[in-house]
């Protein structure tokens, strides 16, 4: 199979660019999580995959896991985005579950709202005529205080007449009175 059109040669070209992939995608999980780790994720024994990735060499089961591991799309930019993806749904479920707390929050701080809106209404529906029998309140206030102010000041105004008639007279007899003779 000769072509020289796309650059291969040979099929054997093709056949060496799969085992280089293989060997990559062998080496690249060897890097990442260690021989046994690679062979966890390979479901094969860790020696099997020691032997390969220091070779170069490929047993068919080794080849077989390595081509259902491409597949799958383990230790590609695939499986990269899967974990990516994986970790994003998490992060989604859980500022999902945050915005349902919160939005539970918000629904009753909402209803404390809906109260005291009705409580404000109440208030200034109320609140005018509460003024003004308070008003009416004061203004009886007033006027009492008042009455007892004109009694009290009458009071005085008579206190003081009384007080300053008898001033006057004892005070005309000590005029008549030599101050010294008292003495």
């Amino acid at each position: 199979m000769k072509t020289t059109e796309h650059g291969i040669e040979d099929s054997r070209d093709v056949e060496n660019m799969y085992h280089m992939r293989l060997m990559a995608l062998l080496q690249e999980l060897v890097r990442e999580k260690g021989y046994r780790g690679a062979a966890r994720v390979l479901e094969i024994d860790p020696q099997t995959v020691t032997n390969s990735a220091k070779t170069g060499q490929l047993t068919r089961r080794v080849r077989e896991t390595l081509e259902r591991a491409l597949q799958e799309g383990v230790g590609s930019a695939a499986e990269r985005q899967r974990r990516r993806n994986e970790k994003l749904e998490a992060q989604l479920k859980e500022l999902k579950k945050e915005l349902r707390g919160s939005l539970k929050g918000l629904s009753k701080v909402e209803g404390r709202l809906d109260k005291l809106e009705g409580l404000l209404r109440e208030l200034k529906e109320t609140l005018p005529s509460d003024v003004k029998r308070l008003r009416m309140s004061l203004d009886g206030v007033r006027k009492y205080y008042g009455v007892q102010r004109g009694l009290i000041d009458q009071r005085l105004v008579a206190l003081e007449a009384g007080r300053d008639g008898g001033e006057t007279g004892s005070s005309a007899g000590a005029e008549g009175r030599d101050p010294e003779s008292s003495v």
